[in-house]
This record gives C-alpha cells, sequence and structure tokens, in this order.
C-alpha cells in the first residue's frame, strides 16, 4: 500500500473533526493489509471520569460482530463432518419449536445463521435475560412489549432454555421467503454448538478462535473485561450507562476485544493468516449472501447483496465489502473488509451517538484512494 503516511495523515484529520462533534466519547481503529497492522489509534476517553484515553489494546464490547464468531463455530462442525448446514434444525435440536411446529421443523442451520428463518426481529428476549437488564435503557419497556415476565427470565438459565422458550413464538413469514435480523436466533446457535459438539460455545471460541489468532485482549467474562485495567466503559450523552453484560446468552454479542485484536480475526477471515481458523472454503461460505434474498441497509454508494452466515455482503464502489456492525446500549461498533484488497477495518465505540460504520466507510475511502 502506497503513501501510508499521506493516508494516515487523512485519516487523522477527518478523526480529528469527528472528535469535534457534540457527544464524543471514544472510539479506537485498526486497520490490517494482508496479515499485518498497518495502522492502530484510540481517540478520545475509555473512561469519561477518571480521563483515562482509550488505545487500540483496550478491550471493548463488540455486540453483533460477535454472531460471526458463532457462525464460524457451527462451521467447525460442518468442516468435520457432524453438521450438515441444509439440514433441519430439528435434526440437531429435536426440542426446538415455534407456534408452528410443521412450518418451523423444516427451518435449516442455513436459515438459522442467515436470518431467513422465519424468525421476527422484535424478540429482545435473549437481552432480557442480561442480570443487569433493570439498568439497561429501554430494557423495560422491551420487556413489556415481548410480554415475558421476571419469573419467567428467571427460569432461563441456559442457552438450551432460550431455544425453548421459542415455542411460544409466532414465525413472521414462511421459512427462506425473506431476510430478518433476528439477534435471538443466535442463542440457538450456541445451543446448537454446544448439543453438537458436546463441548461448551465459550471454551471453544476462547482455544479455536483467540488462543489460535492470539488475540490475548479478548474474553467472553464480563468481569475480566469489567475488571481490566484497560477496559472502557459506556455512555449515552456523557452520561456513563450500564456495561454490557449477558454471559447466558453470549453468542448474541457479547465478546469483549480490542481493534487490534479484532483486526487479527478480519486478517484470518480474509484467509490471510496462515493455520486459520477455518478452512478457505468455509470462510467463503459464511461470507456468500443467501441467494434472493434482498437485505436493505441504507448508505450512501452501498447496494447491499445480502447476508451470508454471520456475515453481510455490499458493493461499494465497485468493491464487495464484508462486514458486521453492532450496537447496544452506549457501543456502536463495525467492522469492514475488502478481500479482494485485503484490507480490513475495524471501529469500535464507547458511545450511543457514534455513526461506527460511516468513520469505517471513510477509512475505507482513505486507505484505498475511492475518495
Amino acid at each position: 500500500m502506497e503513501n501510508i503516511n499521506k493516508k494516515v495523515e487523512q485519516f487523522e484529520m477527518y478523526m480529528d473533526s469527528i472528535q469535534k462533534e457534540k457527544n464524543f466519547i471514544g472510539t479506537t481503529v485498526a486497520i490490517t493489509y494482508g496479515n499485518e497492522l498497518i495502522y492502530a489509534k484510540g481517540f478520545g476517553n475509555a473512561r469519561v471520569e477518571t480521563k483515562q484515553k482509550l488505545t487500540p489494546n483496550t478491550i471493548m464490547s463488540i455486540q453483533s460482530i460477535t454472531k460471526s464468531f458463532a457462525a464460524a463455530s457451527i462451521m467447525y462442525l460442518v468442516e468435520r463432518g457432524l453438521l450438515k448446514l441444509d439440514s433441519p434444525l430439528v435434526d440437531y435440536l429435536p426440542y426446538f419449536q415455534t407456534s408452528n411446529k410443521t412450518e418451523s421443523d423444516n427451518i435449516t442451520v442455513r436459515q438459522l445463521l442467515s436470518h431467513t428463518a422465519g424468525l421476527p426481529g422484535d424478540l429482545a428476549m435473549a437481552n432480557l435475560i442480561s442480570p443487569n437488564r433493570k439498568e439497561v435503557l429501554g430494557f423495560t419497556e422491551w420487556q413489556e412489549e415481548v410480554g415475558i415476565t421476571d419469573e419467567e427470565i428467571e427460569q432461563i438459565n441456559s442457552l438450551e432454555d432460550i431455544t425453548r422458550h421459542f415455542k411460544h413464538v409466532d414465525l413472521a413469514y414462511v421459512p427462506g421467503d425473506r431476510w430478518m435480523y433476528c439477534t435471538d436466533a443466535y442463542a440457538i446457535v450456541g445451543d446448537l454448538f454446544e448439543k453438537v459438539s458436546g463441548e461448551t460455545w465459550s471454551e471453544h471460541i476462547q482455544q479455536n478462535l483467540f488462543n489460535n489468532l492470539e488475540m490475548t485482549r479478548s474474553t467472553l467474562d464480563p468481569e475480566i473485561a469489567k475488571g481490566d485495567l484497560d477496559s472502557s466503559r459506556y455512555y449515552i450523552e456523557n452520561e456513563q450507562t450500564a456495561f454490557p453484560t449477558n454471559p447466558i446468552a453470549a453468542p448474541i454479542g457479547f465478546i469483549y476485544s480490542s481493534a487490534i485484536d479484532m483486526a487479527k480475526y478480519l486478517a484470518a477471515s480474509m484467509g490471510e493468516k496462515e493455520g486459520s481458523f477455518l478452512s478457505i472454503d468455509s470462510l467463503k461460505e459464511m461470507q456468500k449472501p443467501f441467494p434472493n434474498v434482498e437485505v436493505t441497509l441504507p448508505f450512501n454508494d452501498v447496494t447491499d447483496n445480502g447476508y451470508g452466515l454471520g456475515w453481510g455482503s455490499c458493493q461499494y464502489k465497485g468493491l464487495t465489502l464484508i462486514e458486521h456492525g453492532g450496537g447496544y446500549t452506549g457501543v456502536r461498533t463495525w467492522v469492514s473488509m475488502v478481500p479482494n484488497e485485503k484490507v480490513g477495518i475495524v471501529v469500535l465505540s464507547n458511545y450511543q451517538e457514534s455513526n461506527a460504520r460511516e468513520i469505517a466507510m471513510r477509512g475505507i475511502d482513505i486507505f484505498l484512494d475511492l475518495l
């Protein structure tokens, strides 16, 4: 990549303008080219109260980017012949059903991973088992809308319990007919992995991804994340909000990582790291959008291709981007890969008002000379 110093200067001028915006708290960015980290920097504060600076090693919530890790765990089983993507989910989880058992019996593993299973997008049930849900903005309203009581929540103590709760859920459309993002579906993904593999999802992610990729600043343990001296807190309009924690439903979005660690993950996800966690064929299968399913996520110059297995895909200024974002109270994250250019960008923000995707796109514009 040529003129890297000039590109860095241009990007940091852009980030200087972002830092002048109202309610800016902190954002950390990392960019990988091939298997090389070419840029990593933190902007703003990890903790406003102590004015602790954000660094590219700061442990932060990545939220729904976690779903790509969950999908990767299923592909790990596929590679070993333990599971087939186009087999019905009930072949592996016979207790899974929705209110329409006849239709939900036909939901395949691939449909579950690609958000084309017919499951509604407004459940929020898996998030409601967060131990500090009462502190999280909007969760009381969600609980009323979902219609789940405190007593029912207290009875959910495992991924299997979440899967079994789907018997109360009405399908929003015929499975396979269209796309609808359903966060709760990925709790079922975690349950599926554990039942087929016989090991816990968290142990697998720690061993096969974090350890394998030398992601030493990544964890699924909220206490480790919160207790680390270089870890972030989260903000809405400059006020600290609840720490994101949900250890039971971790596959939906509760990995904690750093920008540098996530850059390692993106390099491996593009097949740029030797001895990666999956084969090239499996990585490509995950990133291939589900056919004939339109996904509308409007952004300037973007045409969405659809959603694969834990990854979205879009066309941007003649390039194919593989991407995913994440959001929670006080958290905004985005990662984008441009496999043909061997470039990946990570943006992790600890405040509600951040537009992490816009920052990622500007980084792509600058470092790939698209302006």
